[in-house]
């Protein structure tokens, strides 16, 4: 109990709270075996490859609390019907991001999840569906009520809202922005902590970045790939170089 207390108090535990009500969701509003086991496999393979990279680089079994939040975004993304192997690669994907690319610990480039998802969609020729969050206005509460708190501890509020701005005038439409997947998107996968900065204009600025990127890649596609993502994955590799600026000297391969 005090575990589980202590999971509960970080912004972490309050996220994977959320997708799992997501989850709970999605299966009471329609039930379909593909939808209860294709999640674990990506929850289970995410903390697999986790833990054995890990290991490999520090010779210590360390499990996070993000690996949780990664896999169950995986699961809820990846197109449940696509089979087992485009999740296990997408998680593979995610952790080699996570542990191998950056400058150390917590220091990873890409957001993990959405390298994984959009890697395996580009490898299998399979469409990102972000099912768990397109069932309908309640994933839009489900998301909102249960990140708002988590947004304001993070100072990643404006982050988020700077997105759903642009969102609605990129689209001109307040129904298209209302939307599940725009939501789990902005709310969770926009703000993720480590690669997301929040300083100074910053808290502001990248979401409306990500925003315009979403614009650009919307009507001038440059790759047939899911426009939310490329756009993060985009603004995650000019935060790292041009607002985080890694120290000269550093190698971006992990030792």
């Amino acid at each position: 109990m005090n575990q589980i207390r202590i999971w509960w108090a970080t912004s972490r535990g309050k996220v994977i709270a959320t997708l799992l009500v997501l989850w709970l969701g999605v299966l009471v509003y329609r039930f379909d075996s593909t939808r209860v086991w294709i999640p674990l496999v990506a929850l289970s393979s995410s903390i697999f490859f986790d833990l054995i990279l890990s290991y490999m680089r520090k010779r210590q079994w360390a499990f996070t609390l993000s690996t949780t939040v990664t896999g169950l975004l995986i699961g809820l993304i990846v197109d449940p019907t696509s089979g087992v192997v485009p999740p296990i690669v997408a998680a593979a994907i995610a952790a080699v991001s996570k542990q191998v690319i950056g400058l150390g610990d917590h220091r990873h480039v890409f957001n993990p999840a959405a390298i994984g998802i959009l890697g395996a969609s580009y490898i299998f020729g399979v469409p990102v569906v972000w099912w768990g969050a397109s069932w309908g206005i309640a994933p839009v509460f489900i998301i909102a009520v249960g990140m708002a708190y988590v947004l304001w501890k993070l100072r990643r509020v404006w982050m988020t809202g700077t997105f759903l701005l642009v969102y609605i005038f990129v689209t001109r439409s307040l129904s298209l922005t209302i939307d599940g997947t725009v939501f789990l998107f902005a709310f969770i996968m926009l703000p993720e902590p480590v690669t997301s900065p929040s300083g100074k204009i910053w808290r502001y600025g990248l979401g409306a970045l990500v925003g315009v990127l979403v614009a650009v890649q919307s009507y001038f596609p440059v790759f047939h790939l899911d426009p939310l993502l490329l756009a993060l994955l985009a603004a995650n590799l000019i935060g790292f170089f041009f607002i985080r600026r890694p120290w000269a000297g550093q190698t971006l391969l992990k030792r």
